[in-house]
């Protein structure tokens, strides 16, 4: 067990830093080095490596050894059409039916994020608005008692909350409040067409950071 504790702690440190791209595309991973850092042996960390292989995020070549794997472009196409269509039904299920105090907690996440999202000085501002963002969509999973399915789904998006950092880093990020709002109101006064568009619409917007990031750095990501 503690085997697999070490297993699952490396993963979970080593992914992390790659989706916040501390991490980057092309950087060298060598599991005695990080398995010192982390304080663990080396057998936990290249099975977290493998594991990390597995989804895509590490690529281990014998040739050339282990490094962070590139952002595949098709693989976000697929992510992200499957979290649109889990998230548009768990949605359609509360659709009308929102309690006034869910209404008021939603509104709160829609200003927490907007207060810290004009506030540049704030620590670990980027990880804590992407912790907003991750609640704003979390909420209506909880609502309907499927948080599980969302924290699974998040889990298995290695290539979209990669993108998700560069977000922070355009304009872009800048319309995440006004969309919330609009996904909150088709929520309490939408047809079930409306509230598709409205959260199809955000969930693309990674589309803009995509272009914006490849523009700088083009070695960052493959077609696949």
């Amino acid at each position: 067990m503690a085997s697999l504790s070490a297993r699952e702690q490396a993963y979970q440190t080593i992914r992390s830093r790659i989706i916040t791209m501390e991490l980057k595309p092309g950087d060298p991973l060598n599991d005695r080095e990080l398995a010192e850092q982390m304080g663990i042996s080396r057998t936990p960390m290249r099975e977290a490596l493998i594991m990390l292989n597995i989804a895509h995020m590490v690529d281990i070549k014998p040739q050339s050894g282990t490094h962070v794997a590139p952002i595949d472009l098709k693989r976000m196409e697929l992510e992200q059409f499957a979290r649109f269509t889990l998230e548009k039904e768990i949605l359609n299920r509360v659709r009308g039916h929102l309690t006034d105090q869910q209404e008021q907690e939603y509104r709160q996440i829609i200003e927490n994020y907007r207060l810290l999202e004009a506030d540049q000085t704030q620590p670990n501002r980027e990880t804590r608005l992407l912790e907003l963002d991750n609640q704003f969509h979390r909420k209506a999973f909880e609502i309907t008692g499927m948080e599980a399915h969302f924290d699974h789904m998040l889990g298995e998006l290695q290539h979209v909350e990669r993108i998700r950092k560069f977000s922070l880093q355009t304009n872009e990020n800048k319309s995440v409040c006004d969309a919330h709002t609009r996904i909150l109101e088709m929520v309490l006064h939408g047809t079930a067409e409306e509230l598709g568009e409205a959260l199809e619409s955000h969930l693309n917007r990674y589309k803009l950071s995509v272009e914006q990031a490849r523009s700088v750095h083009p070695e960052y990501f493959t077609e696949g």
